[in-house]
């Protein structure tokens, strides 16, 4: 008799072990996603993780773009600045033409009696 109860006992607990092993393992629907605590935690953490690249990715692509306008900018002085400096130079050099055809023909001054002839 005992053994009887040892068994129905042990069969009891055996079903009741089952039923709540099952309740804690449902089935995933269909139309949804299941995963675990710490693949969600994980999830969240890279998703983090992801929006802080992106936010440093689009604060590097703006940087880049203010740097290549800079540099635009910059060429476009340093041509009109060496437009200048030529110009300049071909002034000198046009001057110093000038003063070298004075300097040769150009009437030495006669000290002395003006020739009225």
């Amino acid at each position: 008799m005992n053994i009887i109860r040892f068994l129905i006992i042990l069969f009891l607990a055996l079903l009741i072990g089952a039923k709540a092993a099952n309740a804690q393992t449902t089935d995933c629907p269909p139309d949804k996603v299941c995963i675990t605590r710490e693949a969600a935690l994980k999830a969240i953490a890279d998703g983090d993780t992801v929006k802080a690249q992106a936010a440093q990715i689009e604060t590097l692509n703006k940087a880049i773009a203010d740097l290549k306008a800079e540099i635009e900018n910059v060429r476009r002085e340093y041509v009109a600045a060496s437009s200048e400096a030529t110009a300049l130079k071909q002034q000198q050099v046009r001057d110093a033409a000038i003063i070298e055809l004075l300097l040769k023909y150009a009437r030495p001054k006669k000290i002395g009696l003006i020739n009225l002839f």
